[in-house]
């Protein structure tokens, strides 16, 4: 997952406050991206080695499967 164009959120605690004040802000929406990769069950547990793109996971079912997501994240 890549988050990007992260911005603090604006809280509008005043009640006073109004929308035509004339004070107009851009606000950029936050960019959220994912790769998703096919994964049979929940996942109980991840593990990765530090350093590859290799990703072992261990299901509901007690099977471990090991996948290399090098692929996922050159798109991100």
């Amino acid at each position: 997952m890549k988050w990007g164009e992260m911005h603090k959120t604006v809280n509008e605690d005043d009640d006073n406050s109004s929308d035509d004040s004339g004070e107009e802000t851009q606000r950029k929406e936050p960019v959220i991206r994912f790769e998703s990769v096919p994964h049979r069950g929940a996942i109980n547990r991840i593990k990765s080695m530090y350093g590859s793109p290799i990703v072992a996971t261990w299901n509901e079912d007690a099977e471990v499967g090991i996948y290399n997501i090098s692929q996922c994240m050159e798109e991100l």
